[in-house]
């Protein structure tokens, strides 16, 4: 009988999704970010002024998630929020331009994360990967 570990496929995505974010974690360390973090400059240098309903759909992540990731990056200087004209009761979160550039200097990190795993899973499988995933959060979603 199988150990339920070894079947268990939210065990199985967890320890693939903590190893990939320690890789990345790792190259953007020397930048003092997360990759979290990295991707939510990264969401914000796209986009003007979101409120963090919207950077949570934009990142696929809950609200919570979205709030621990804008506290420390606002005290650095790298986020400012402000009240929302047309909504008083909503914050906007921006990109400042300490922000900007500490994303824009990141990037050299997490292009060398992006090829460290490629390299480690060769170039078809991070293919297949990507498509899987891809493919698989689609149908998940339809679901709900």
């Amino acid at each position: 009988m199988s150990a339920p570990s070894d079947v268990c496929t939210a065990a199985k995505v967890r320890r693939l999704s903590r190893r990939v974010s320690q890789i990345y974690d790792e190259a953007l360390a020397s930048h003092g970010l997360s990759v979290g973090q990295f991707g939510l400059l990264a969401c914000l240098s796209r986009r003007r002024g979101l409120s963090i309903s919207a950077l949570a759909d934009q990142m696929s992540a809950d609200a919570s998630t979205i709030s621990r990731l804008v506290k420390p990056l606002a005290a650095a200087g790298l986020l400012r929020i402000e009240t929302d004209a047309s909504d008083r009761r909503s914050r906007l979160v921006w990109l400042t331009d300490a922000g900007h550039a500490r994303r824009a200097a990141a990037q050299a990190g997490w292009e060398t994360a992006q090829q460290g795993v490629a390299e480690r899973l060769g170039e078809g499988r991070l293919a297949a990967l990507r498509f899987l995933l891809d493919e698989a959060h689609e149908r998940l979603e339809s679901q709900t």
